[in-house]
């Protein structure tokens, strides 16, 4: 992603934001000439408590927020900031963002912008009412939201709080609570360019070709400005995706070489090694939680045994009785 941001935009400066800690398996020096940030770097409150809690994408976007304010923070000449998910390729130069910002402080994609039928396949549209209208693979904010009390404070103390994958009660990881910034702040656009964060979700409403050069372009000759890659297997490089059935390489041929070319990328940069190197987090939270395990002595197991034969031959009524005696 690094290398396709650079070559169409070679004013860009590229940091990896990484949620992790540095591996003495991996050389970074392969990363040169950009930076990377690991996440225990940047001063979040009560971080211990993030890995321990959080599952890896819960931890990995609940931190979005926290890197904004930190690279501000570091770095007065960065009025602007958009952020990428790392599954994602570019194909074109984003002048189109930085015009954007000159009257906007928050710049948003939405997952669709038409709708799409009631056939039963996924994605549908019901699948955005519970994972949010706008996909935070990509998202841009200008400095201005550093202001107290305003967007990245507000969505940081969330993420941070209760970034859980739970829809049944409202929760989303950093990404069902964008629906609410378009109503709780001024200046933010909602970029409906249909080269921007074209993805498996959206192929509905937009077409893509191979063009020169290893690059590619809409339909209709517009810019394909970046690609979102999301769900992609590099070993099963024959599947679009492993969780919709909408979209597939049989009913969109023309999407085969862009897959393929992507798939060669990440081979080339050695996604089968590095891919087998665990997380220090999640092992430390493996490491944690088995710490929480209570093992009950033998003591314990006949006490609660003894209780289950007990029930077996007391009359449901007067075990209703006396939890009733025993709340008075």
């Amino acid at each position: 992603m690094g290398d396709s941001l650079i070559r169409f935009n070679p004013g860009y400066k590229f940091i990896i934001g990484l949620v992790d800690e540095l591996n003495t398996e991996i050389d970074y020096q392969s990363f040169e000439p950009y930076t990377i940030l690991p996440v225990a770097q940047i001063g979040i409150m009560n971080f211990e408590d993030l890995w321990k809690k959080y599952a890896i994408v819960e931890f990995n976007t609940s931190v979005k927020a926290s890197y904004f304010k930190y690279i501000f923070n570091q770095d007065p000449e960065a009025n602007t900031i958009c952020y990428l998910d790392p599954d994602i390729s570019v194909y074109y130069s984003l002048q189109l963002l930085e015009d954007a910002f000159t009257e906007n402080d928050i710049l948003l994609t939405p997952h669709i912008q038409s709708p799409i039928g009631l056939d039963g396949k996924e994605p549908g549209e019901n699948n955005f009412l519970n994972y949010g209208l706008y996909n935070l693979g990509f998202i841009g904010v200008h400095r201005n939201c550093t202001i107290a009390g305003g967007f990245l404070d507000w969505w940081e103390e969330r993420i941070l709080s209760v970034g859980f994958h739970d829809t049944l009660n409202g929760f989303f990881v950093d990404q069902l609570w964008i629906n609410f910034v378009p109503l709780f702040y001024k200046k933010v656009a909602i970029l409906k360019n249909p080269g921007l964060n074209a993805a498996p979700w959206n192929l509905h409403e937009r077409k893509i070709a191979e063009a020169e050069d290893n690059t590619f372009e809409m339909g209709d000759g517009s810019p394909l400005y970046f690609f979102h890659f999301s769900n992609f297997k590099f070993k099963e490089p024959d599947k679009m995706s492993n969780y919709y059935n909408r979209y597939t390489f049989e009913t969109h041929p023309e999407l085969k070489p862009l897959y393929d070319n992507y798939h060669d990328t990440l081979l080339k940069n050695k996604i089968e090694s590095l891919s087998v190197i665990p997380c220090a987090y999640v092992e430390k939270q493996k490491q944690y939680l088995q710490s929480q395990i209570i093992v009950p002595t033998k003591k314990e197991i006949h006490k609660t045994r003894m209780k289950s034969q007990i029930k077996l031959f007391i009359p449901p009524f007067l075990l209703h009785i006396k939890r009733a005696l025993t709340k008075l």
